[in-house]
């Protein structure tokens, strides 16, 4: 008998965050290309995006499955409500889902809990048989050397920067006490083989834009350098392609001038790297001091800006021995490293971390209003300050890290790659701009 075609509609909510619809440069995700990939080829696939695009919500689908982290959660949950209300099957997966699937299953006929890609085709297969269950369980981790390219054709790749995605590696092997990754990626460092990376590559079309960059990958890596060999192997095949690329790492890269000239060689453009925190006490805390070493940032910048790789360099505020110094030492720093992009995050305890634990022990969580949980607001009641001074120092370094003279002054003397970091630091002051002003009628708090 032949099986029911089957219109599936796969969903990415919005976010208020300063990345979100606000931001002008808005790059392609690969989650849902990637359960595309891995939903049977008879079924009709489409992707909606929010940041890009409205739902219709009176579309003629059988299934609709939508991507959930812990800030878009809310909106997960009434985009969901409404389907159902509309006789629609919805099933959620994502990290805020694997954390929490008992809170999601009030919202869903069914919830995904771990990588979606192993179990995605038996519950597209139990829906068709009428016997779909309220728990999906990924049993294991995705073997990178048999998983499948993602399905670029169900998005909308106009709606985006003209950035390719591309995932060499999977997980991490440091449990960072603030960070989900190592919960819902495995704690075991995964490597996809170069040969498959070479075909994903090769599969890409060269872009012919007014855009200033052409041919650039992004690898969405968490640290494309956490396997050495893996590294060198991949940026060694690199070399025989005509593109450009960015990525993200760890400082520890300054360590490794083989990897810094391989990468100079592939046109590293630019890298994101954690710096998180000044302090050698606040890494400790997060469990982060083995890698991260204040008194060698500086030195360690200066390295990786010799190779004409640019720097978007993270910062947390909220740590447990932050004090209300910390803003000022952080934006001097920002000035004396010459780093191309900074950005700025509270310290939030997402539901399935360790800190989450912590703060939950202790009844140091102000609420569950997970919308807050955007990194832009205080949700936990801090130690080294009050919520308000928190809050108010997070917003100071936005303001005065994109205010015009010094964006002007940061460009002025970065020596990493203007036609990507220039944009991209007016595209933040503007994306700033709408997040400052929506903060004053969402105030902190719940």
């Amino acid at each position: 008998m032949m099986k029911k075609p089957l219109n599936i509609l796969l969903i990415s909510p919005i976010g208020r965050s300063v990345l979100g619809r606000a931001f002008c440069f808005k790059l392609p995700f690969l989650s849902l290309p990637m359960i595309a990939a891995y939903t049977p080829d008879d079924c009709e696939v489409r992707v909606v995006d929010e940041r890009v695009a409205s739902i219709d919500f009176d579309a003629e689908v059988d299934l609709v499955g939508i991507t959930v982290m812990t800030p878009m959660s809310i909106r997960a949950y009434e985009i969901a409500d409404e389907f159902r209300r509309r006789g629609r099957t919805v099933v959620l997966g994502g990290m805020h889902i694997s954390a929490l699937p008992d809170e999601a299953l009030a919202h869903a006929d069914a919830v995904v809990i771990g990588e979606g890609e192993s179990c995605w085709p038996d519950l597209i297969a139990d829906f068709r048989a009428g016997c779909l269950k309220p728990k999906y369980h990924s049993d294991r981790l995705i073997d990178l050397a048999a998983i499948r390219a993602p399905r670029w054709d169900v998005m909308d790749e106009e709606s985006y920067v003209p950035v390719k995605l591309i995932e060499s590696t999977r997980g991490c092997p440091f449990r960072c006490h603030f960070c989900a990754v190592a919960h819902f990626f495995g704690g075991k460092y995964r490597t996809k083989p170069v040969s498959a990376i070479v075909d994903q590559i090769a599969s890409i079309k060269p872009l012919d834009t007014f855009w200033s960059l052409k041919n650039v990958l992004f690898f969405v890596d968490d640290n494309i350098i956490g396997h050495r060999a893996h590294a060198i192997e991949l940026l060694t095949m690199l070399k025989e392609h005509d593109i450009q690329w960015f990525g993200q790492a760890s400082l520890t890269l300054a360590d490794h001038d083989d990897l810094l000239e391989l990468m100079r060689q592939t046109r590293c453009r630019g890298l994101e790297i954690g710096v998180e925190s000044l302090s050698e006490d606040c890494l400790a805390e997060a469990g982060k001091g083995r890698v991260n070493k204040p008194d060698r940032y500086l030195k360690s910048i200066e390295k990786i800006h010799s190779y004409g790789i640019g720097i978007q360099a993270s910062f947390i505020v909220g740590f447990e021995h932050d004090t209300t110094d910390t803003f000022a030492q952080i934006d001097h720093f920002i000035r004396q490293s010459k780093i191309s992009v900074p950005y700025f995050s509270i310290m939030t305890p997402y539901p399935g971390t360790n800190l989450h634990k912590q703060m939950e022990a202790e009844g140091r969580l102000l609420h569950r209003n997970w919308e807050d949980y955007d990194t832009a607001h205080v949700v936990f009641q801090p130690k080294g300050m009050s919520i308000e001074e928190l809050h108010e120092g997070y917003k100071w370094l936005w303001r005065k890290s994109y205010s015009l003279p010094t964006i002007v002054s940061r460009i002025s003397r970065a020596r990493s790659f203007p036609a990507f970091f220039i944009p991209t630091n007016f595209g933040f002051k503007y994306s700033v701009h709408v997040m400052l002003k929506e903060m004053k009628s969402h105030p902190n708090g719940p």
